[in-house]
Formats: structure tokens, sequence, C-alpha cells
């Protein structure tokens, strides 16, 4: 059981909404359908919203914690809201990687972690989808220098979501209990590298392949899937168009198709907001190294930097090593034309690279099967590259 005391807590920031700006909240966070387990740490009061008492509760006792308010979380307590203080309770699992993370869960566990320890992590709105979802980045460590890392590019590989998410969850675990990761001293890397994730670059394709509900029509998004209501194995975002086609490195060299399920590259580079909000957080960003993370094959592509190629060389063979994933060779051949990796290898002449969970899956997410060795073999990777970019 993996308990996370939340004491130290500040709500001292205005919720802002804005792009590129942080959230830090003292408006209530509702966590609608994925209410957090949590339990007592000591004999607390449930009070009601005049603060009139009316339960006490054990330690030990198990609630569900429905909404953050301020610094109390909100608790259902005879069919209405009761306020405990944050400091009296601890919640036990962020989330379940061995089941589907929907966006909603992603937007609801980013805000509820960045308020719970605002001086660990800060929490920005990055860009919005097609549909409106806002893009999330989320930074936890306290270290100036910084390693970028994101997932779910394409909607069917919403296990690479579950893989962020639950580094953020075991990684902010044990810095805040100051244990270790296997050989990694948690506390002490993000204390000099931070990590910054953006765990779902594309929520409106996994929430269509998730088979949730979009704005979008059926009609438009049939006619982009070959007239079929498959959208299990859907890639792009809601114009139809493959967001890690959209960077500018040879993307001219893409041949040109139309909106579809995958491979559309879009009608020039940077069209899609989702595929913006990328750039524009690479090229605003002091990132020494870029992780992202894709499925399926269980291979890492990578791209040749002009100086320091010993250092990416490195890199790429420590993640290779780690996670048992094959290191593709760095040819024009196997080199992937117009993805983010290129673009921040390319701008910021840094290591790069895109990671493959899972043995390949073909046309459809990865099964959840899967699960608990890919998060065996990616477990450690965050806090590798983040180890690894403190000598740099």
């Amino acid at each position: 059981m993996r308990k996370l005391l939340l004491f130290g807590l500040l709500f001292t920031a205005i919720f802002n909404f804005s792009a590129h700006s942080a959230i830090a909240e003292t408006a209530t966070i509702e966590f609608g359908k994925y209410p957090v387990q949590v339990i007592a740490n000591k004999h607390a009061e449930l009070k009601d919203e005049q603060g009139k008492v009316i339960k006490t509760v054990a330690k030990g006792d198990k609630l569900l914690l429905q909404a953050l308010k301020g610094d109390s979380g909100v608790i259902k307590y005879a069919s209405k809201s009761a306020f405990i203080p944050i400091t009296d309770i601890y919640y036990v699992q962020l989330v379940d990687g061995a089941k589907v993370i929907s966006y909603d869960e992603v937007a609801a566990k980013l805000k509820l972690v960045s308020t719970m320890y605002p001086t660990l992590t800060k929490l920005q709105e990055i860009g919005n989808s097609v549909e409106g979802r806002p893009l999330y980045s989320l930074k936890i460590g306290t270290g100036k220098k910084e390693v970028l890392m994101d997932a779910s590019f394409h909607g069917r590989e919403h296990m690479t979501t579950n893989v962020l998410m639950e580094m953020i969850d075991t990684y902010i675990n044990a810095y805040v209990n100051g244990t270790k990761i296997e050989k990694y001293d948690v506390k002490k890397i993000l204390s000099e590298v931070s990590l910054v994730f953006v765990p779902m670059v594309n929520p409106d394709g996994v929430t269509l392949a998730q088979g949730g509900k979009v704005n979008t029509s059926l009609t438009k998004l049939k006619a982009m899937n070959n007239n079929s209501t498959n959208f299990n194995r859907w890639k792009a975002n809601m114009n139809g168009v493959d967001l890690n086609r959209q960077f500018n490195v040879n993307w001219h060299l893409i041949k040109t198709t139309k909106p579809s399920f995958k491979e559309y590259k879009g009608k020039a580079p940077n069209t899609e907001p989702e595929a913006l909000a990328i750039k524009q957080l690479i090229d605003r960003g002091n990132h020494l190294a870029y992780v992202s993370y894709h499925s399926s094959g269980q291979i890492i592509y990578w791209s040749q930097t002009k100086t320091n190629f010993s250092r990416t060389k490195k890199l790429v063979k420590g993640v290779s090593s780690i996670t048992g994933y094959k290191l593709m060779p760095v040819t024009k051949k196997s080199e992937p034309i117009a993805a983010s990796e290129d673009y921040f290898t390319k701008v910021k002449d840094r290591p790069a690279m895109t990671v493959e969970i899972a043995p390949y899956a073909g046309e459809a997410s990865v099964p959840l099967k899967r699960w608990n060795n890919v998060w065996k073999q990616n477990k450690t990777v965050g806090l590798y590259v983040a180890n690894e970019a403190r000598n740099w």
C-alpha cells in the first residue's frame, strides 16, 4: 500500500485557466466519476459547510474523496458534502495502470497532485485539442534542469498515458517519503532535474479510441475511418491528422494523402493545435532530453545529434538496456520523418527518442494484459534519464 502523507499544503494561488499559465486552484476541484480512496491518518472530524462537526472518523477509516476545496477534502456523508482537512488523510493510489485511464481521469488526477504538492509540482495548460479539451503538462521536482516526456500522440496508444501517470504517482510517493526506487535516490535526483510530463497529447483521439463521447459527427469520423465504426484503431486527431507527422522536419517528403484514422500529415506543418502545443513547449523550454512514448513493438527510434553524439548514444543505449527494447539504427530509412523526436533533435541538438512499448499489437490498442510487464520495463526510465542529465 502506498501512503502519500499530505502535509505542508499551500493554497494561495488563484486558479488560472489561460494557456501556458500555472494552475493552482483554490476553487473546488471535482473528481466526478473518479473519486479517490483516502484513509484517515489520525482521529479526525468531518464538518459541514458551516463548520459544525457531524462525525468523527477513526485513524485507519476509509473514505472516498469526491473533490478538493481549498485545504479541505470533500467527502460524501449521508448524501451531503462533508469536509475534512487534507492533512488528516492520505490517498492509497492515484491511478490503476492495469485499467483504461480516460482523459477526464487524467485531468482530475493531475489537478489533485498539483494542489496537494504545490512546492513539488507545477501544472500548466499548454494548449487545447480540436474539440477544446485542455492539454496539460505537469512538472515534478525542484531541480532547475528539466527533461521532457510525453505520451498518447496517437489515440489508440493510450497505454503510454498509463506509463506516465504511474511514473508521476510512483515518483512523487518516493520523493515525499524519502525512499529509493531500485538504485535511484528519487528526492536527490528530482532536486536537481525536474521531469516535465505531458501524459496525453491527443485527448480527442484517445477518447474516441476508448469508446468515449466526442463531439465530431459520426458521419465525418466514419468517412476518415474507411466507413468503419472500429475506432479502437484510431490514431489521428479529430481532423484526421497524424500528430506525429506534423513537425517541420522533412515534412515535404511524406506522401500527401487525405484525412484518415492514421498517417495523414495535414495540409502543412503545425496546422493542428495538439502538435503545435508540443512544438511551442519544446521551443520555449530548456529541456535537456526528450522521451516520447508510443506503441507498439518494443523498439526505440532516435535521432543523431550534431554535437555530444556520445551522450545521445549512451542515453538511448541505457533506456534500451532498462526496457529490453531493441535500439533501431539511425538511418534515413528508419528515422521517423516529421516526428516530434526529430523536431526536438533539430532545434535543440539534444538527445531525443521515441519509445514503442509492448509487443506489436497491430491496428489496435495494446491489450491490458500487457500492463504489468510494460510497467516493469519502464518504471525507472524517467529517473534514469533525469539522473544522466544531472551531469550535463
